[in-house]
């Protein structure tokens, strides 16, 4: 005895847009059915009203105090940045009074003076026959007793000429 196999066709797969078959396909038509509500009066819900207008002063509420705590966050933040630029800026000026206080001793140092006037303006030391040492009298006191002029001094007191 012979037996024949033959393949069964396998079922078909149906593309997306085509319409499944043995079903009605819906056109594209809307009905416009005109309703007038001119006549409606709603009713006002107290106790809705109430709920909504706390929920909206609770939320106003937040959004105040979250506005101020970013103000006050930020205004600290600011405050430090110029805090640190103040510290910066201080720091620069002890550096620049310490430089100013190490010139001004090395300017002010009496051998620098000295080695200047030699050089620079050709001064010697005073010779001793240059040099009037002034005594107080025995009755003046240490303490200048008034102003004296140049012209009232002694004629007798002869000061060297220059050079």
């Amino acid at each position: 005895m012979a037996t024949v196999a033959a393949t069964l066709p396998g079922a078909r797969r149906r593309p997306q847009n085509e319409p499944a078959t043995g079903r009605a396909s819906y056109p594209d038509i809307y009905f416009v059915k005109r309703i007038d509500n001119s006549r409606l009066k709603r009713e006002v819900d107290l106790k809705k009203r109430r709920e909504c207008f706390s929920l909206l002063g609770l939320a106003t509420l937040v959004f105040v105090f979250i506005l101020i705590f970013a103000w006050q966050h930020f205004e600290g933040v600011r405050y430090g940045y110029g805090i640190q630029q103040l510290r910066q800026k201080q720091a620069a000026l002890v550096e620049w009074n310490h430089a100013l206080k190490l010139e001004c001793a090395s300017l002010t140092d009496p051998q620098r003076i000295d080695l200047l006037a030699r050089t620079d303006l050709g001064l010697v030391p005073p010779q001793s026959n240059q040099i009037i040492q002034v005594a107080n009298p025995a009755g003046a006191s240490s303490k200048p007793s008034g102003v004296k002029l140049a012209g009232s001094l002694d004629a007798s007191l002869k000061i060297p000429s220059e050079r």
